[in-house]
């Protein structure tokens, strides 16, 4: 669906918020860092509509600074998603290839209280890791509610601005109809002058009329 460039510039605006505060929030799981290149990916879209129609309506600065959002806003959050993807790809490698190598291995304990700690560790660790992701989430439902926000800011100030402009219309009309009701009274009463003329100049027809009938009978 085509769409104008206000739209595409919000849209290119959210998904750079939300993959700014996946990597703020440390929680950079293979899910989320595929996630901010999906997002990435959906901005750069965005932004080449934007191009689009900016070159369309011949728009130099529009078009100037749509390239200038790839370069400088896309381009480097592209470059740390990667080396983060990177940095788990070849952490998950060297892991697989541990597990792969000493797979088969059980070291010997040398009491129960060397398992508990592992245990222990594991347990920390693991805690540490949803942490992240909660907070990863948190970051999110925030950013998704200053969004909202913003928007149910800028519909009320819509609101606002249609309900002056409805209050302007009111008057406007308010005054044509003052101005009608002026017109009507007006052209009321010179219809009643007129009609007052009309039989008085009727009313001095019959009299000459009648001067002139017994001006006649008497000669």
């Amino acid at each position: 669906m085509r769409g104008d460039y206000s739209m595409y510039e919000q849209e290119f605006d959210r998904c750079l918020s939300r993959v700014r505060s996946f990597l703020s929030s440390n929680a950079r799981s293979l899910t989320t860092l595929r996630e901010c290149e999906r997002l990435l990916t959906e901005a750069r879209k965005y932004a080449d509509n934007m191009e689009h129609l900016a070159s369309e309506s011949g728009d130099v600065f529009k078009q100037k600074e749509s390239k200038r959002r790839v370069e400088q806003d896309i381009m480097p959050l592209l470059g740390e998603v990667d080396r983060a993807l990177k940095e788990r790809e070849m952490g998950s490698l060297q892991q697989r290839q541990r597990n792969e190598l000493f797979g088969g291995y059980r070291a010997p304990s040398l009491s129960r209280d060397d398992n508990d700690d592992d245990d222990l560790e594991m347990l920390i660790t693991n805690s540490d890791n949803l942490l992240r992701e909660s907070q990863a989430l948190c970051a999110e439902s925030e950013q998704t509610g200053f969004e909202t926000l913003t928007m149910m800011g800028r519909q009320r100030e819509q609101l606002y601005n249609a309900s002056s402009h409805l209050v302007g219309a009111r008057a406007y009309l308010t005054e044509a109809k003052d101005v009608l009701q002026q017109m009507t009274r007006k052209a009321l009463k010179n219809k009643r002058f007129l009609q007052g003329i009309v039989v008085v100049l009727v009313l001095a027809n019959i009299i000459a009329f009648m001067s002139i009938i017994m001006k006649k009978r008497k000669k």
